[in-house]
């Protein structure tokens, strides 16, 4: 069942700087393995406008992936692949360095990916390419984005590893991630489900408690970096668009997360945005975000703001997606997180399921109609950190960096 949906694109360049297995379209970016445990920390206030504004005039050109490519091949000499979204499919290569000097252009950064070490090793990347004629200017545009983001202070924390723009595929190459945060949700899920059922922890989510508060507070201070730092909204948060990198345990820690996911303090994985076809910027100036048209190039109905659904609708006047938008959707991948459902809404055909959606300030009550609703109970953690991310008015719902806060004291150690 398709639920995603793509209209036009708009994709612009700014930058603040600062201190600090379903219907669903997949992530368009897995497989490899890559550690680095993250410390979440409250993002600072931008402490250098000018050098923001310079170095958003000078992102013109995307970061230049120069390697030699090779796909992998299944037993049947096709290439594998990860997956495929509304513009693009994903497919496993591998890379082979070649000699690969830095070359600067006139006003515009030309970055070309720095070589592996040894020269000769290969290694394995994910490669997102066209799967449709249009789609050529939305991956370039992302690859834009990319290099923006790349170039961001704190981004190794946060997005999936961009190593740039293969011209001649006109492909854009990443970091080959292990796991889509969906295939993780339904997999704990379902073994929680296949176990009795246990009085103490019914009203837990499927993650556990302080796993789904590590991974809530991760994600949400990935987010406020994106809107915060990097200027950028992501505009389809999603489950699918969440990948997770594992964290190496280093011996003798006992505070990873356990096999089923519950019983211990912390979430085993880093979990990075990814698929940024229908990012837009962020305005510095409030009023210009509330003036400039902006439309999605995708999106994910069960996990889109009312706001993005209802400005489809010609002449309806309601406000245009912001960066409201995207914590209205990552607090809807927080609810799926907490009751294993990764279509939100368990057994509703598409159109009930965007209809639902479409009052998605509801979203709470609509999770607790459903069977796995009592791992949302009122006035729990869970409902404390997302009631104010799902409000109908997105003038009045948190904002990223106020979220980060909100997640500190909800999620913090001791909080029960």
């Amino acid at each position: 069942m398709q639920l995603s949906l793509h209209t036009g694109h708009d994709g612009k360049g700014i930058l603040h700087t600062s201190t600090s297995g379903s219907s669903l379209t997949p992530p368009v970016t897995p497989i490899g393995k890559e550690s680095s445990e993250r410390i979440v920390t409250p993002l600072s206030e931008t402490s250098d406008e000018h050098s923001a504004a310079l170095f958003r005039r000078n992102i013109t050109t995307p970061l230049r992936f120069t390697d030699e490519l090779e796909p992998c091949l299944d037993e049947r000499g096709r290439r594998i692949e990860f997956g495929e979204g509304v513009w693009s499919k994903v497919y496993k290569a591998r890379s082979t360095p070649t000699t690969n000097p830095a070359t600067t252009t006139n006003n515009n950064t030309l970055l070309n990916t720095p070589p592996s070490s040894p020269i000769n090793a290969s290694r394995v990347v994910a490669v997102k390419t066209s799967r449709r004629g249009d789609a050529g200017p939305v991956l370039k545009t992302e690859a834009l984005i990319l290099t923006r983001l790349t170039l961001t202070p704190g981004h190794e924390n946060h997005i999936v590893p961009f190593h740039g723009f293969h011209a001649e595929t006109q492909s854009l190459v990443m970091t080959a991630v292990p796991l889509a945060l969906s295939t993780y949700i339904e997999e704990a899920a379902n073994r929680v489900r296949n176990q009795p059922i246990a009085t103490a922890t019914m009203f837990d989510p499927f993650l556990g408690p302080e796993p789904w508060k590590d991974l809530a507070r991760k994600l949400i201070s990935s987010l406020g970096w994106l809107h915060h730092t990097a200027g950028i909204m992501h505009g389809d948060v999603k489950p699918h668009s969440i990948l997770l990198r594992p964290i190496e345990v280093a011996e003798g820690r006992q505070d990873m997360t356990n096999g089923n996911g519950n019983g211990s303090n912390a979430f085993r994985y880093e979990p990075l945005l990814a698929d940024f076809s229908a990012a837009m910027d962020i305005s510095p100036d409030p009023a210009e975000n509330g003036n400039e048209e902006k439309t999605l190039s995708s999106f994910t109905a069960p996990f889109s703001a009312p706001e993005v659904l209802k400005s489809l609708r010609p002449g309806s006047g309601n406000p245009p997606p912001g960066p409201a938008s995207d914590v209205f959707s990552l607090a809807a991948t927080l609810l799926a997180a907490a009751t294993g459902d990764v279509l939100l809404y368990p057994g509703c055909d598409f159109r009930r399921r965007n209809l639902m959606a479409g009052e998605g300030h509801q979203i709470l009550d609509f999770i607790r109609s459903f069977g796995n609703g009592a791992r949302v109970p009122r006035n729990g953690f869970v409902e404390r950190l997302v009631r104010q991310a799902v409000v109908k008015d997105p003038a009045k719902r948190i904002t990223a960096i106020e979220w980060v806060g909100l997640a500190e004291e909800v999620c913090g150690d001791g909080e029960a």
